[in-house]
């Protein structure tokens, strides 16, 4: 199939620039000790996770339990839950899941460490667990230091298998790189770093500690202590992180058919708010300089047109759009269609 044969709007990935990102990353992390371990989040389909694993990744980050349970059924069997599971039915669903693969969950609260204990003995299952740190997101996790040992030992006196720690340095991954935000981003890996010393220095076992993204990969990769990173948009790669200075290559776009033009200056596409996620700035138009989105509508996207653009622009023709956040745009889709020379290779289900 050819891409104008694609009925819009339609997600397609750039199967070159995509496996140029995909070997970026694992020549990076192919000479040291610290590994990836991307986030599922922000491709949400199991074949692509596969293809992450063939190259090299240590296992699979995700940010909810139904994720964690579509890599476990797909077959993935190394699943970091980089997120807190509080609800006892979900909390009963993990112990299922948990028998059949390592699934490892984020804790920052005694009283769960607790709950989980309970549906451990109740269920016979086995929970592993990492203690979630607050690096500075001031989102999730306990303070660095001794509250985090705390934790840690609660958990592991309950029965609970302790794996380690992570902490998200999410502030950063939105930062474009600097002096001053790479030496926040080395601080909050040494607090992590220093927290699992002081861990093994009462005697508990610290296998993972596991940090940053995408944005800030090449910074926490190589600071001592760390075992992995949970760097995701780096594969399919929107305009938001190039434009933050992401060394990789834009792989994402948007099929769309251009359906009405009423003068020379002004178009409309095909394409709103429930197909391209526009929370985080418009998307751009592929190859036609002088064409912008002025807009995102429901079903409809205007385009401001300049004189050369307007005639490269007609009714019935498809153009590409640039993804500005691929995560919230992957998740208004259930297909990605991977494209190589402007034909359909191969189609990837996004599970949901």
């Amino acid at each position: 199939m050819r891409i104008e044969e694609i009925d819009t709007p339609a997600l397609l990935v750039d199967l070159d620039a995509m496996e140029s990102n995909l070997q970026r990353m694992a020549s990076f992390f192919a000479t040291r000790s610290c590994t990836l371990r991307p986030h599922f989040k922000n491709h949400k389909a199991p074949a692509l996770a596969r293809k992450q694993l063939e190259a090299g990744a240590v296992g699979i980050t995700c940010a909810t339990l139904r994720e964690a349970e579509i890599l476990i059924d797909c077959g993935l069997s190394s699943v970091l839950i980089a997120n807190e599971i509080v609800d006892e039915g979900k909390l009963n669903r993990l112990a299922e899941l948990a028998r059949g693969a390592s699934v490892v969950v984020a804790v920052d609260n005694s009283s769960v460490v607790d709950d989980m204990a309970r549906i451990q003995r109740n269920r016979k299952a086995e929970f592993e667990v990492v203690v979630d740190i607050n690096i500075g997101l001031d989102r999730c996790g306990v303070v660095p230091g001794e509250a985090a040992v705390a934790l840690a030992k609660r958990a592991a006196c309950a029965g609970l298998k302790l794996r380690g720690i992570m902490g998200y340095d999410g502030q950063h991954q939105a930062a474009r790189p600097s002096t001053q935000r790479d030496e926040q981003v080395r601080a909050g890996c040494k607090a992590l770093a220093d927290t699992a010393a002081l861990m093994e220095g009462a005697g508990l076992p610290v296998s993972i500690v596991s940090t940053g993204g995408t944005g800030t990969y090449s910074i926490s990769g190589d600071c001592p202590g760390i075992t992995d990173v949970q760097a995701g948009s780096y594969l399919l790669m929107d305009t938001r992180y190039m434009n933050l200075g992401a060394p990789f290559r834009r792989s994402l776009t948007v099929l769309v058919t251009v359906v009405s033009k009423r003068n020379a200056g002004n178009a409309v596409i095909d394409c709103g708010v429930k197909a391209m996620s526009g929370e985080r700035g418009l998307p751009e138009i592929k190859d036609i300089p002088g064409a912008r989105v002025a807009g995102l509508h429901a079903e409809h996207a205007p385009l401001e047109l300049d004189g050369s653009a307007s005639a490269a622009i007609e009714v019935g023709k498809k153009i590409e759009a640039w993804v500005e956040y691929s995560d919230a745009t992957v998740n208004l889709h259930s297909r990605m269609h991977g494209v190589r020379n402007g034909k359909v290779e191969e189609v990837f289900q996004i599970e949901h």
